[in-house]
């Protein structure tokens, strides 16, 4: 016979365990004594609770555990329905903002027995991500809680679910029970994400937070106020930025794991900007020149710098403005290195004057669109020289020899083995990126080979290179002897008519500077990214222009935070969670180790690399490889860019989108009109950056500055303003 189903859902708001004394009694009554089973590998609902239930009744045997009342006050529908039994009650985190209405990576349910003489708790984690049901679907943690049926409301069941929710919906807290070694490990965390609470937890009268005292009044301005603010901040909790990455075996082991991938990324991208500026400047800066700055600088930033989790790089524009200032100074006949550091000097003066005076600011009108169109730019730059390097070795090796313009060099081999080891290298390190997903092998597992997906491939297809087509010209960089990389620049002998055009040379590099080294700031600093430490935007100006001055004096190339290689380094210290909604899947980032060792690991391994293994890495690893390198850095910075997603949507068929946030609140023209016009404004900046002219290179960071104004004053008038809050507001 056929029977009904009625299902009722109402929103309970979370505990507040700073007013609600409930909760931490709730957490310290109830946790020492809970029932704890880890890494289950049962993967029905009905299975596990049954198995949790079980084990209560025998670590309780003086209370009475009825297994009929515990089935029918559990489940709607009778255990007869093994297939799918469906729950009474079922508490799960809700954001109707979220791109994720219902988070289904926990499940509290919860009942009243009769016989019970006090409450009880059961916590179940699953060893993978398991489909137990409706919204349930990828389930790591099971929480059952069983009250007495006369208690009060306070302690009644869906009380206690309301205190152990409102832990749960703390992504850190899911990722270190998932985590824990042992029962007591789970415990502990428990204990201390309450306790945290609640201090963290805002006191809320009327629905308006109370301000802080700290943030209240009359806040007087002075020079140096944020470079003083942001030191003071970062100081509270630079023990822990080392500390970080050593307070667990998970932590070491992503610690290492980052560190390899950061020298597979940061090297490979020192060596081609190093053969950019070789070429550009006539060999006075060299690839050595450039790793070699690399590491110093790094070392330096890693250490003082404020936002760990930047990574300093020479850049392509920064290697517009060497050529620019080599042709100049040779048109002139004035010293290179001395135009060269007069200019780095007075550039990074105007950006130290713009930390002291808090110019840093400004960046907090730039919204998400202007940072994704940098990100993208930077993703789509990888991919077009790696497209001009193809064609460069395909023209040279391929096409010249059947024209007849044959050399000892020309291979019509080398195009085809420079494309093979570009899509190989870029294959397989993003197949091995994406092991993590795969059913194969544990968890851990899974994780950790991914963890080393670019080295693998690199490697491999290394081995390739060397042995398998070692008769095949590859492209290899020059190499000079390291005694000329480093020599004290006598700025002040320039003659005195070069003073002038080196500060107007300087005025729109200490813009390039200040505006790459913010958007890659705020890119890092993203809220989607979980950080817990906070920003120094000023901090991190200062130390770079200090930092900067000190290349320019001995002659090496300039650096500041660099995307990808900054938002790889994030990715590669975060633990990330897949999310299921409506049959979309998403990952997003949980945690994030916030440490400065993982950097400073890989570029103390670096100071060897550079004294021993540069010759031998030329003839190892050739520039296809590189190229591949780049073409992973590319596609990997692609995730969370909503550009980019946006993109995609006008290719995918409308009943495919995925139910973001805009999709639900923006009509669907409005959504493509604004992805219209930031590709449009991504064009432009393409435009420019590759203009055929240094000089009109050189407006690149006045075009990204033009972009901030142009969002708040013009845009508005295209597209109204309540959906360009929803699609690009502030974060």
């Amino acid at each position: 016979m056929t029977e009904l189903l009625v299902r009722t859902e109402r929103v309970e708001h979370a505990r507040n365990f700073k007013t609600e004394v409930r909760g931490l009694m709730d957490v310290e009554h109830l946790v020492d004594r809970a029932s704890i089973h880890r890494n289950m590998q049962h993967s029905h609902i009905h299975t596990i609770l049954l198995t949790l239930f079980n084990e209560l009744s025998s670590q309780f045997p003086r209370e009475k555990f009825d297994v009929a009342l515990f089935k029918n006050a559990i489940f709607s529908v009778s255990d007869k329905d093994s297939v799918a039994p469906r729950l009474h009650h079922k508490l799960q985190s809700y954001s109707g903002t979220d791109f994720f209405d219902v988070n289904q990576t926990w499940i509290i349910t919860y009942a009243a027995l009769d016989g019970l003489k006090q409450s009880h708790i059961s916590i179940a984690t699953l060893e993978e991500p398991t489909n137990l049901g409706l919204e349930m679907e990828e389930a790591r943690i099971v929480v059952l809680i069983l009250s007495p049926s006369f208690e009060k409301h306070t302690k009644s069941p869906a009380e206690i679910s309301r205190t152990f929710g409102t832990l749960l919906t703390r992504e850190t807290l899911r990722q270190a029970i998932c985590d824990a070694a042992d029962d007591d490990q789970i415990r502990e965390c428990l204990k201390e994400s309450a306790k945290q609470l609640s201090l963290q937890m805002s006191i809320n009268i009327n629905e308006k937070p109370i301000e802080d005292e700290n943030e209240k009044g009359f806040c007087p301005y002075y020079p140096c106020r944020g470079v003083i603010r942001d030191f003071k901040r970062r100081w509270t909790t630079y023990q822990s930025d080392y500390l970080d990455g050593i307070k667990d075996r998970r932590a070491i082991s992503k610690v290492i794991s980052t560190a390899v991938f950061l020298i597979f990324t940061i090297l490979p991208t020192s060596i081609a900007y190093g053969m950019l500026n070789e070429k550009n400047t006539n060999g006075a800066i060299s690839v050595q020149k450039v790793i070699l700055g690399q590491w110093i600088g790094s070392l330096i930033f890693g250490i003082f710098g404020g936002q760990q989790l930047l990574i300093l790089s020479t850049t392509a524009p920064l290697s517009i403005y060497i050529a620019v200032i080599y042709q100049i100074a040779e048109f002139n006949n004035w010293p290179f290195f001395q135009m060269y550091t007069a200019v780095g000097i007075y550039a990074m003066a105007i950006l130290i004057l713009a930390a002291i005076f808090q110019l840093a600011s400004l960046m907090k009108f730039t919204t998400r669109s202007t940072e994704e169109i940098f990100s993208l730019f930077i993703s789509v730059t990888l991919v077009i020289k790696v497209i001009m390097a193809v064609i460069k070795v395909y023209i040279h090796g391929y096409l010249g020899c059947i024209y007849g313009d044959r050399g000892v060099s020309c291979d019509p081999a080398e195009p085809l083995l420079f494309i093979l080891l570009v899509l190989g290298t870029t294959w397989l390190s993003l197949t091995i990126a994406s092991f993590r997903k795969s059913p194969y092998l544990s968890r851990w597992k899974r994780d950790l080979v991914s963890d080393y997906a670019l080295p693998i491939a690199v490697l491999v297809f290394a081995f390739i290179s060397y042995f398998a087509f070692k008769d095949v010209n590859k492209e290899q960089f020059q190499i000079f002897p390291i005694s000329h990389d480093v020599h004290w620049v006598d700025f002040y002998n320039l003659p005195a008519e070069a003073h002038l055009p080196a500060l107007g040379l300087a005025v729109p590099l200490a813009t390039l500077f200040f505006m790459d080294q913010l958007l890659v700031t705020n890119t890092v600093d993203n809220k989607d990214n979980k950080l817990k430490k906070g920003s120094a935007h000023h901090w991190d100006l200062l130390i770079v222009g200090l930092l900067n001055i000190a290349l320019s004096l001995f002659g090496l190339p300039w650096m500041h935070g660099a995307l990808p290689s900054a938002f790889l380094h994030l990715k590669a210290l975060s633990d990330v969670e897949d999310r299921l909604h409506n049959g979309y899947l998403k990952t997003v980032i949980v945690h994030v180790r916030e440490t400065r060792l993982a950097t400073l690991i890989a570029h103390l391994i670096m100071i060897p690399i550079y004294f021993f293994a540069i010759p031998h890495i030329t003839v190892f690893i050739p520039t296809s490889i590189f190229n591949g390198v780049f073409l992973f850095m590319a596609f990997s910075s692609l995730t969370g860019n909503e550009l980019w997603e946006r993109i995609l949507l006008v290719m995918t068929e409308q009943r495919a989108y995925p139910p973001t946030h805009y999709i639900r609140q923006v009509p669907q023209r409005i959504v493509h009109r604004f992805t219209f016009i930031e590709v449009i404004q991504l064009a432009i900046l393409l435009a420019v950056g590759f203009a055929q002219y240094h000089y009109v290179e050189m407006a690149f960071p006045l075009v990204i500055a033009i972009f901030i104004p142009f969002r708040h004053f013009i845009l508005p008038l295209i597209i109204r303003k309540q959906f360009l809050e929803v699609i690009d507001g502030k974060h």
